[in-house]
């Protein structure tokens, strides 16, 4: 936080010389001098007196001033800090990027909207396994979890999730705290389903019932990891800076991060070389993550209403390209585009419960 510097100018100490004068003489303008400079010297000091007693009296008016606009801003409220720019390098580790804080009471409400979006707010589909997927998904994010064996080509998040909160200290079910996070014990939707009441995934369930703000506080890590991941698979200098200038528009157009968050959790940062579509008419692999939407963007404007229209306008062009290059996956253009519409406004109630969901779910199954 900046502030301003307020400094005291001291007098120097001079040296007061005078010419000899004769016996007798002048004595009645050295009086009058005198008298003149004893009234001044008076005057002087009361003024001094006064002086200190403003400047030294109202600390605490000063502090005030100075930390004015942080007593404006609403509570809770996200945090962007800038770090400095590096000089010595022009690798993308040297860019500065926003670093993302988010205070837990509004981790809580950003995660219950991420709920919404997921699974409609219902309490049971926290822990699911939907038709046609190989893993269970899990948490208000759906987070991937594959069982014993399984290889996929996707990124895995469930483990990562776990970790993240054992390394804030959040106690984990008996059964997933082990040195290395468990494969998923059920090896397949039809056994994940059986168990929907079974003493562990009871467990399971009100352990990600009660740690909502916690998988919330992973997401706004992972969208901070994300740039890194980003600016490393980008060897290009201008393609870098403008994935930059476009995120640092985003998250200050976003008090609280959502669309950043949301939209790294349903689509990815964009680096994975295994999540890339063909584009039949250039011959071009072609993603679908944050990196693809971040450098379809090309405004400059701060406006917090534009940038966020436009951040979602780029996310549609990105689905609906992905939805050219593989047809099947049409079936959910739809709710992909409801989803992105979010973005496009503050969230009026954040802290709505998801069981006030609405009649239609947004809930995205199989395609990632």
């Amino acid at each position: 936080m900046g502030g301003d510097f307020i400094g005291r100018w001291r007098a120097g100490s001079g040296r007061r010389t005078a010419r000899q004068a004769k016996p007798g003489q002048y004595s009645a303008k050295v009086l009058a001098c005198d008298s003149l400079l004893l009234s001044c010297v008076v005057v002087a000091g009361m003024a001094t007196q006064t002086a200190w007693a403003e400047t030294a009296a109202p600390a605490a008016t000063s502090e005030t001033v100075l930390r004015q606009p942080e007593v404006q801003k609403p509570a809770p409220e996200a945090a962007v800090q800038m770090p400095e720019a590096r000089k010595s390098s022009h690798e993308a580790k040297d860019l500065p990027v926003p670093q993302l804080v988010l205070p837990g009471d509004l981790a809580k409400q950003i995660g219950r909207k991420i709920w919404l979006n997921e699974t409609g707010g219902r309490r049971d589909a926290i822990t699911s396994w939907n038709a046609n997927e190989e893993f269970a998904s899990l948490g208000i994010g759906h987070f991937i979890w594959f069982p014993v064996g399984k290889w996929l080509p996707f990124e895995e998040s469930f483990p990562a999730l776990l970790e993240f909160m054992r390394k804030k200290n959040v106690r984990l079910p008996a059964w997933l705290d082990q040195t290395q996070i468990p494969a998923n014990p059920w090896t397949s939707r039809a056994e994940f389903r059986r168990n929907a009441n079974s003493p562990q995934m009871k467990e399971l369930r009100q352990f990600l019932l009660d740690t909502v703000a916690e998988q919330t506080q992973f997401m706004v890590a992972r969208a901070q990891g994300a740039m890194e991941k980003i600016l490393k698979t980008t060897p290009d200098g201008t393609e870098r800076e403008h994935i930059v200038i476009q995120f640092t528009r985003v998250v200050r157009a976003s008090e609280n991060f959502y669309p950043l968050i949301d939209y790294i959790n349903f689509k990815g940062e964009g680096t994975n070389p295994n999540e890339v579509a063909m584009n039949s008419e250039t011959g071009r692999r072609q993603g679908w993550g944050l990196k693809q939407v971040l450098l379809r963007m090309n405004g400059v404007t701060a406006d917090p209403k534009a940038v966020r229209a436009e951040f979602a306008d780029a996310a549609q062009f990105v689905l609906q390209q992905r939805v050219r290059n593989l047809p099947s996956n049409r079936v959910f253009e739809v709710g992909w585009l409801r989803r992105v519409a979010t973005y496009r406004r503050p969230i009026a109630d954040p802290g709505s419960s998801p069981e006030r969901a609405p009649r239609k779910s947004l809930r995205v199954t199989a395609a990632r």
